[in-house]
């Protein structure tokens, strides 16, 4: 992605005249949208996303890295299991999609998000890329949508920035190779975030 695109430039610096502040995105989103879509696993299954999300909040607000043991501690929080990155292909919306695994990829992820993560970016730039490899890398054996959605607050709330709601967001279509779409997304997220007032200039829509 070029993070330099006007366009994309200019949603970013609104984004980042944002102050921080609580907006319950993520409890939004568990309550309307997961866990109705998750019914039949229980009550247990929200009490493990709230106690993962207030972990990533912790880690956010007291300045940590982003590790990939730290990762993993939270994806344990959320599963409930002990866990590690995948040894096996994966698969997504009732098998229709496959998450290869080769040789390395474990090496790779880590090395990626752990070396992004240190880069001095926007922290829509550090969201939006950590957000896409947790969905396109899928490196747990379970969880990595709401792994995803995790990881993308912490990266917001890491540089300061509100999350703003999540539907637009987990609905956009995502496919592989599509940097135009990235962009998109990015804009999406950046513009969400700046809040209606914000000046409009081109349109986001897929």
């Amino acid at each position: 992605m070029d993070w330099e695109l006007p366009g994309l430039r200019a949603d970013l610096g609104a984004a980042g005249r944002q102050p921080f502040r609580e907006t319950g995105a993520q409890e939004d989103f568990l309550l309307r949208h997961d866990a109705p879509a998750h019914e039949a696993q229980g009550p247990e299954r929200t009490k493990r996303f709230e106690r993962a999300l207030a972990r990533v909040r912790q880690l956010a607000d007291a300045g940590d890295a982003l590790t990939f043991s730290r990762m993993v501690e939270v994806q344990e929080t959320l599963l409930g299991v002990r866990t590690a990155f995948r040894t096996g292909d994966a698969f997504a919306h009732r098998g229709a999609h496959r998450y290869a695994h080769v040789p390395g990829l474990e090496a790779a992820f880590i090395h990626k998000v752990e070396a992004d993560a240190r880069e001095e970016r926007h922290p829509v730039a550090h969201a939006i890329r950590l957000y896409l490899d947790l969905c396109f890398f899928h490196p747990f054996p379970d969880g990595n949508a709401r792994a995803a959605r995790l990881w993308l607050e912490y990266m917001l709330r890491r540089g300061g920035l509100p999350t703003p709601p999540l539907a637009p967001l987990v609905l956009w279509p995502k496919r592989p190779g599509d940097a135009v779409g990235y962009t998109r997304l990015a804009r999406l997220l950046a513009r969400s975030i700046a809040g209606p007032d914000a000046p409009c200039r081109n349109e986001v829509s897929p």
